[in-house]
């Protein structure tokens, strides 16, 4: 494992900031001395006086530390400002995936044959260095340009639920049993059960679902509510792609795919470099030509995981008068 040197924020100008998740806010940044364009990750004001989200952010800083790898964020560097810790992340320009597809909707499959090739070796080098993402998703697939080129590189980011494996198989935990981490809808069906339980076949599973929701516009399970979806995803077979408007029929892509969404862990491909050794045949057998046709969807991955929330949190608390509407908003996606 890579040996982290500590770093101080007032080496740093902190400029606009440049993203936000559920427990932080990344700023755009300067290195005082050396000039160099950074992104620094700080926890936001509500999560500070949280020590499991401190220690989170520590074991994110442990966990990227061990990675190198071309379709992964890079860690420049670690630190604590008072109580506070921070990293000092690689400064990406381009959007997310889930950026993309709130414009573009859905993606022709040559869009995707080198995008999810990079995605998948990304996941191969996270799990050689026994590491497990947990939340593959849209907005954790970065589009990176590059000058001169047509296309991105393909980098996975966001490392805050992601897990060693010896950390998980000490039994150390930030979670309990049943707080669920990633975004439900890209989440597997074990993941919904015992979170802190997984194996890198989930991030796999996620991989299906990623490229589910490109192709079609619409993930490949939807519910009228956290147990409709839950019950969906442990009982359930996923569609075939095919079965699908507008997608033209091709049976290694539907293999695929429904591979990596089987309901058993064992089920699914047993390695990211198999998933890219199927993943290649299958781009030989696509035909790079096909246009979809425009097709209405109702799909934002936020407004999803929001919902999805604060149905498990109503669920919790006891049945609302509310609850329907929210059901309904919910059974659009």
């Amino acid at each position: 494992m890579s040996r982290l040197d500590p770093v101080s924020l007032d080496d740093y100008q902190l400029g606009e900031p440049i993203g936000s998740g559920a427990m932080a806010r990344v700023f755009d940044a300067v290195h005082r001395k050396t000039k160099k364009g950074v992104a620094i990750k700080l926890l936001d004001g509500t999560s500070r006086g949280s020590r499991e989200l401190r220690e989170r952010m520590a074991r994110e800083a442990l966990v990227m530390a061990s990675l190198q790898s071309p379709h992964v964020s890079k860690l420049f560097g670690y630190g604590w400002e008072g109580e506070q810790p921070f990293l000092v992340l690689e400064k990406l320009e381009g959007e997310t995936l889930a950026d993309m597809l709130r414009r573009d909707k859905r993606l022709p499959p040559a869009r995707l044959v080198d995008w999810v090739e990079q995605l998948l070796v990304g996941l191969r080098d996270c799990h050689r260095a026994n590491v497990i993402h947990r939340d593959v998703k849209p907005a954790n697939i970065f589009l990176v340009k590059r000058e001169g080129a047509a296309e991105p590189v393909v980098k996975l980011i966001d490392f805050g639920v992601a897990r060693l494996a010896e950390i998980a198989s000490a039994g150390v935990s930030l979670t309990s049993t049943h707080h669920l981490i990633g975004s439900v809808g890209y989440m597997a069906p074990e993941q919904l059960e015992y979170a802190k339980g997984v194996a890198p076949t989930a991030d796999l599973y996620a991989v299906g679902v990623v490229i589910f929701r490109c192709l079609t516009g619409r993930l490949p399970f939807v519910g009228a509510s956290f147990e409709a979806l839950t019950k969906q995803k442990t009982e359930a077979t996923a569609p075939l792609l095919s079965s699908l408007p507008g997608m033209v029929p091709n049976d290694l892509l539907d293999e695929l795919v429904g591979r990596a969404l089987m309901r058993d862990p064992a089920a699914r491909f047993a390695s990211a470099s198999d998933m890219l050794q199927e993943w290649w045949r299958v781009a030989a057998a696509l035909d790079r030509d096909t246009i979809l046709p425009e097709i209405d969807v109702v799909f934002d991955e936020d407004e999803w995981t929001g919902t999805i929330a604060n149905s498990l949190a109503k669920t919790a608390a006891g049945p609302t008068s509310t609850n329907r509407s929210e059901e309904r908003r919910v059974g659009k996606e």
